[in-house]
């Protein structure tokens, strides 16, 4: 049976939703379409669909094959088109290297909701043939047993197997209302913060502390347990008090933090909106300020698709390290 058909008809059948649907456009009845399914299922040795409900969805491996083969039958739509390029319009070696198909990108969900979102809407007003799959996690990522194509990671340094590209840090800063340090006074040193109310933040099941640079010129950070010390720290002097309230998103942390219920280390592009509108303060602006690394990975020892290779130059060249960050508003 035609591989390339097979493939054809499964891309049509997961996205109609069930077989019926996708056999209707391909003109086919539903045992045939199921047969060309069932052919590529045999190839590979594993199921490819499932029935939830009256639908058929695609299994872990199907969801990763039907991107593969989207890209495969976008790229040969493209090759067809070869042929209408004429000598007065674009070249052929640049209709062959447009990048085309879907890339899943993994980042922590208050890193990807916010600065990263602009990036992801200039780079799809730019690539028309591309679509990004967002999947937005507080937690590690399994790229290769997720089918992620590329994660942005922030602190910490990338694992082994994974091609790592530096990118711009994401500087955090403690910050509290001013109700807050009206009615408890504004630490000068980070001692001081054993006296205050600390909001806690929890990663992937994991409680950071807070640790700082006991020489007073480097950096303050939410730090988890085993984390590699990036940030340069020679020694720290860790805050002892027990956080009154532990979230697992920045955003419930800067809204409690704008409600008074403590002090906060924030991102600055989350925090720099509410400190220009006199919802919050910064404090301890001398220790207390990280630039956190951040990485975007993939996985090493693979071949990389030109849309992926793509993606990559585009957020190096918006988020690298040398590119001077936007103003915060």
């Amino acid at each position: 049976m035609d591989r390339l058909k097979c493939m054809e008809v499964f891309v049509q059948v997961v996205r109609a939703g069930s077989l019926s649907a996708g056999a209707a456009v391909c003109g086919m009845s539903s045992a045939t379409a199921t047969r060309h399914v069932q052919a590529l299922e045999a190839r590979l040795g594993q199921p490819l669909l499932r029935r939830s409900g009256r639908c058929q969805v695609p299994t872990a491996l199907g969801e990763r094959y039907f991107t593969e083969c989207a890209e495969v039958l976008a790229r040969i739509e493209n090759a067809d088109a070869l042929g209408e390029v004429g000598p007065a319009g674009a070249s052929m070696a640049s209709a062959i290297a447009r990048p085309v198909g879907q890339i899943r990108v993994s980042a922590p969900t208050t890193l990807g909701a916010h600065l990263l979102m602009p990036v992801f809407a200039e780079y799809l007003q730019t690539h028309p043939d591309v679509a990004l799959d967002l999947a937005l996690k507080d937690r590690a990522v399994d790229l290769e047993e997720e089918g992620i194509h590329a994660a942005f990671q922030a602190g910490g340094r990338p694992e082994p197997g994974l091609v790592a590209h530096t990118l711009r840090g994401v500087t955090h800063v403690a910050c509290a209302s001013a109700g807050y340090l009206a009615r408890r006074g504004t630490p000068r040193q980070p001692a001081d913060l054993a006296g205050h109310d600390c909001l806690g933040f929890r990663y992937d099941d994991l409680l950071g502390r807070w640790a700082f640079d006991p020489a007073g010129g480097s950096a303050g950070m939410p730090y988890m347990p085993g984390m590699p010390r990036t940030s340069g720290l020679s020694g720290t002097v860790v805050a002892s008090r027990d956080a009154r309230l532990t979230a697992h998103n920045p955003l419930a942390q800067l809204q409690a933090a704008v409600h008074g219920m403590g002090i906060a280390l924030l991102p600055e592009y989350l925090l720099a909106p509410e400190v220009a509108a006199g919802r919050l303060v910064r404090v301890l602006e001398t220790q207390a300020q990280l630039c956190e690394p951040m990485h975007l990975v993939h996985l090493a020892g693979r071949y990389v698709s030109s849309k992926l290779d793509d993606f990559v130059r585009f957020v190096v060249a918006k988020l690298g390290p040398d590119v001077c960050p936007a103003p915060m508003s």
